[in-house]
């Protein structure tokens, strides 16, 4: 991989002036029929070469990698009894914490047209693993575009979800994900996890780079909608070709293979590194505004072809990230009042990831469940990844707002119609996956 000069100066612009940076080096672990005391020790051994590593790398070329990731096979099909998957889960974040580790994936299940034993077991620990763990995330997937949508497990999940948001006043949802056509390479958390038929071990990277693009279209005074799609596709590429390099540099030293680069564009709590900002870059007045929609769409377009044509292999959801907490511009929206929960699931219809660090008042399990239930109906119709992580925040009200710290920042309490009776979301088994599945055949 061979860089001009003037690539050199722009990256290197973008690096110390526009907020781009690695978001995660996620070490990708099988650690399928090991012993819990062999997890554990994998864990240590591998956490600690993966750190020492990815140090290595951002010192020798001047790279920004916020986070050090891990994900593991689920831990549902490792251990099957709930004192010895409870005990694990604990021990595994020991081991994150103790190695450096910013976070270990891989705490889930999948659970797309049944809810076996294991399924139901990770559900029944989820509020005390989640409560009283640090750096341990996890998911459980209920559906897919091949198998339908588990709405049992959907309001299974949500009682436990309830659960440990009055145990951690919320703060703890943003550590589960419930998902539809959840990939088996995400660097992102809560849904990074070792899926089936990959090697036995891979590095996949997460980017970031809302800033560089926010810049570019700022400094372009572009006159037309294809104009501003060169300006984007351009950036995109610059930005994924730093993530290909740096995952690439850390699988070589681990002696491992380079797995794939999420294409995602992720924001940060930090100024200058929004995506509602690069939509409002581009002329909508504020993100939330008629136009925004279609903002989105040109900019995932443009981000995936740009992005695409810079890696070897992309992954993960290689979309758009709209997380409310984790992006000021979206935060200034909500409070402006041009933002709401269902425009946020309006936009999934073009972006990735799904309802995102959303705080919301503490709500029955029946409304949660329903609002997960609209989200990932979305992702099971339309064959894409998508996932659902509502922070319900106890004695909160709408318009408050929860400092999280860290990535995870400060979010604006959206309001939420929490009507009852709510009989549709407690009829029993799975929506029957959608005809797509047909013209597949």
């Amino acid at each position: 991989m061979r860089f001009r000069p003037e690539e050199i100066a722009e990256v290197t612009e973008m690096l110390h002036y526009l907020n781009l940076d690695v978001r995660a080096v996620t070490l990708s672990l099988d650690v399928t029929g090991k012993e819990k005391e062999e997890i554990v020790e994998t864990v240590e051994s591998k956490g600690s070469e993966l750190v020492r590593a990815v140090r290595e790398v951002s010192e020798e070329h001047g790279i920004p990698i916020v986070t050090v990731r891990m994900a593991l096979t689920p831990l549902a099909e490792v251990v099957n009894k709930e004192e010895e998957l409870v005990e694990l889960a604990k021990e595994l974040d020991r081991a994150a914490v103790k190695t450096g580790v910013d976070a270990l994936g891989g705490f889930g299940a999948f659970a797309e047209v049944g809810l076996n034993a294991r399924a139901k077991t990770l559900i029944k620990v989820l509020p005390e693993v989640l409560s009283k763990t640090e750096r341990l995330f996890g998911f459980l997937n209920v559906g897919d575009t091949w198998s339908g949508l588990n709405v049992e497990a959907v309001y299974e999940v949500s009682e436990a979800l309830i659960d440990l948001a009055i145990r951690t006043k919320g703060t703890g949802n943003a550590k589960f994900l419930v998902s539809a056509n959840l990939p088996g390479d995400v660097p992102f958390m809560p849904g990074a996890h070792h899926g089936k038929g990959r090697p036995e071990a891979e590095v996949n990277v997460a980017i970031s780079g809302p800033g560089v693009m926010e810049a570019v279209v700022r400094r372009s005074k572009v006159n037309s909608f294809r104009e501003l799609y060169e300006v984007l596709k351009k950036a995109a590429f610059k930005i994924a070709r730093l993530g290909e390099f740096a995952g690439r540099k850390v699988a070589e030293k681990m002696g491992v293979e380079m797995g794939s680069v999420d294409l995602s564009l992720a924001p940060t709590p930090k100024m200058g590194d929004s995506v509602a900002k690069v939509v409002e870059a581009m002329g909508v007045p504020s993100f939330g505004a008629p136009g925004t929609l279609a903002a989105l769409a040109l900019l995932v377009e443009a981000l995936k072809k740009g992005g695409a044509m810079a890696v070897s292999r992309f992954g993960g959801f290689s979309g758009l990230f709209v997380p409310l907490s984790e992006d000021s511009g979206m935060v200034e929206a909500a409070q402006r009042g041009t933002l709401d929960l269902y425009k946020l699931i309006a936009y999934t219809s073009v972006c990735s990831a799904g309802l995102d660090m959303v705080p919301i008042p503490l709500v029955t399990p029946e409304t949660l469940a329903s609002i997960t239930l609209d989200q990932l109906m979305i992702g099971v119709i339309n064959s894409k990844p998508l996932g659902v992580r509502l922070l319900p925040v106890p004695d909160a009200k709408p318009g408050d707002v929860i400092e999280l710290g860290g990535l995870l920042g400060r979010g604006v309490v959206l309001p939420v119609e929490d009507l009852r009776p709510n009989n549709f979301i407690r009829l029993k088994g799975h929506v029957p996956p959608p005809t797509l599945r047909l013209h597949r055949g």
